[in-house]
């Protein structure tokens, strides 16, 4: 398995890169075909048929309707789109979305007494599947609504889906943004010098903090009944932290290494633990997955007759707010069930869609509440108090829908947060083990522990001048004087030597998101 974190994907990256740049004019063949080496290797040879059927699908079904396209589709082309989208969404379902029928199919044969058929291990995700199937989709709406011109020749668009830096963890492209993959690039001192910075960093996020945090979560979550209390509180208020720095450390890193080949990939997360509601939050966060959802979910949903005349309806009984916040309630359902339902697993449609999109309506509901209520209690909305307020009630709300991706079952998520409060009535309450050193008996000493402190604050340092200054920190630091920006750059390079984690028992492939 060849993970981004280890030594042969930067092996492929240091030739591939030498390769590219020597011969300029077959630089998208040289990146295709790193691309599929990589894929190749870095997961089950037999799933790169998953890859080949979902490029082929879309490769066809879009020549087809463009050829037929005037200024309406004929009910041929959209008998083809849907067959198109069917396919697509038939492999992905028979792959990362089996637990949506392998479950029920066990569970049916073992009610007649049958030996159940379909062992999960059996059906191993093809690696990155979830992203190339939302690309794939989005590129085939895209050319049948006329956004796109499908591709002619059928390598070009694999290499659209298969790029090899962002296939296994996304960002999830638009055909527009990367059409620079076909262009020639020049060697550049700035996009080289950008990219190692960028791969820095997430090494660093992921290495340095995301791992060590992982230790201590998965050392309790490992042991819920010994590690109770407070220790689940613990585990509560440092899941997100892991999540944030291994997933966005993961898209730092494939961003970086896009970066050295002088392409530019869509930004995925924009500082969003500094988001004041969890609206604002899903905006920040996960961000081309947020926008493929709305573009290719709601918005074609709030547009259909039928919400149409719900939304009249809604506004001539109850009124114009309500006449828009119904359909928009609705259609907001429709994008977060979808959200749920790429992650792959039922217990995600509890943590994901209906957890978040009921937090997401209540605000919206009660937005006018709110502001009446602040303003009754001559709160001043506008001082760094308030703010703070408002990011830490926006992280506990994430916090407790993250459980249910950590969670191995619904049933275990439900007592775990229930484990949160009922510790203060059944002899689990244990203040002590924020002051008797048991902290440091979570997987990682004194010094570890110390490390990660330290790591947090300098991501929250960072995060706060990216959201200060409107840019990325890595732009400020190529602003600065030669001594000063080179003199960064080692020091962070030691960091990383010095505090990742490495050794026989890491697992460079095992990014939280890279299961999707």
């Amino acid at each position: 398995m060849i993970g981004i974190t280890s030594g042969y994907f930067f092996l492929l990256l240091l030739g591939g890169g030498i390769i590219y740049y020597a011969l300029p004019k077959k630089q998208w063949i040289i990146s295709l075909v790193l691309s599929l080496l990589y894929y190749f290797f870095a997961s089950t040879p037999w799933t790169f048929l998953c890859l080949l059927g979902a490029s082929t699908i879309a490769f066809f079904s879009t020549k087809y309707i463009a050829r037929s396209y005037n200024e309406t589709h004929s009910k041929k082309d959209k008998g083809i789109l849907f067959l198109a989208l069917f396919l697509v969404i038939g492999l992905w379902l028979g792959f990362a979305g089996r637990d949506f029928w392998i479950t029920p199919a066990n569970a049916i044969c073992t009610m007649f007494g049958r030996e159940m058929p379909f062992q999960g291990s059996l059906w191993a995700v093809p690696m990155g599947m979830g992203y190339y199937t939302a690309q794939v989709m989005g590129y085939i709406l895209d050319c049948y609504m006329g956004v796109a011109k499908p591709h002619n020749n059928f390598f070009k668009l694999l290499l659209f889906v298969c790029f090899f830096p962002q296939l296994t963890t996304g960002p999830i492209s638009r055909s527009h943004q990367l059409e620079s993959l076909y262009q020639p690039h020049q060697l550049s001192y700035d996009n080289i010098t950008h990219g190692i910075q960028r791969l820095m960093w997430g090494l660093g996020k992921k290495m340095i903090l995301a791992d060590r945090a992982g230790i201590i979560v998965n050392t309790i979550w490992g042991n819920l009944s010994a590690y109770n209390g407070y220790y689940h509180w613990v585990a509560l208020l440092l899941y997100p932290v892991q999540m944030y720095c291994d997933f966005s450390g993961c898209m730092d890193i494939v961003i970086g290494a896009a970066r050295i080949f002088g392409i530019k990939l869509p930004e995925n997360f924009k500082n969003p633990f500094f988001s004041r509601n969890i609206q604002e939050f899903w905006q920040r966060w996960h961000i081309t997955l947020g926008n493929w959802a709305k573009d290719y979910v709601m918005y074609p949903l709030l547009k259909t007759p039928l919400m149409i005349r719900l939304s009249s309806r809604c506004k001539h009984k109850f009124g114009k707010r309500m006449g828009r916040f119904i359909p928009t309630a609705l259609g907001s359902l429709m994008v977060w069930l979808s959200m749920g339902i790429w992650h792959g697993g039922i217990k995600h449609i509890v943590g994901v869609s209906i957890y978040y999109w009921f937090f997401l309506t209540l605000g919206d509901l009660l937005k006018p509440a709110f502001s009446k209520l602040t303003d009754f209690l001559k709160i001043d909305t506008k001082v760094f108090s308030w703010h703070l307020f408002q990011s830490l009630r926006t992280y506990l709300i994430y916090g407790f829908g993250a459980v249910f991706f950590r969670a191995g079952s619904i049933k275990e998520a439900v007592g775990f947060i229930g484990s949160l409060f009922t510790m203060f009535f059944n002899g689990e309450y244990n203040p002590w083990i924020w002051v008797d050193g048991s902290l440091n008996h979570l997987g990682l000493d004194y010094k570890d522990m110390t490390v990660m402190i330290c790591a947090v604050l300098i991501v929250l340092i960072a995060e706060s001048m990216n959201e200060r200054m409107n840019k990325p920190l890595i732009t400020w630091v190529a602003q600065q004087n030669l001594v000063f920006r080179w003199g960064l750059y080692i020091l962070g390079f030691f960091a990383l030597i010095t505090f990742g984690l490495y050794g026989p028992d890491y697992n460079a492939a095992a990014f939280i998101y890279g299961g999707f």
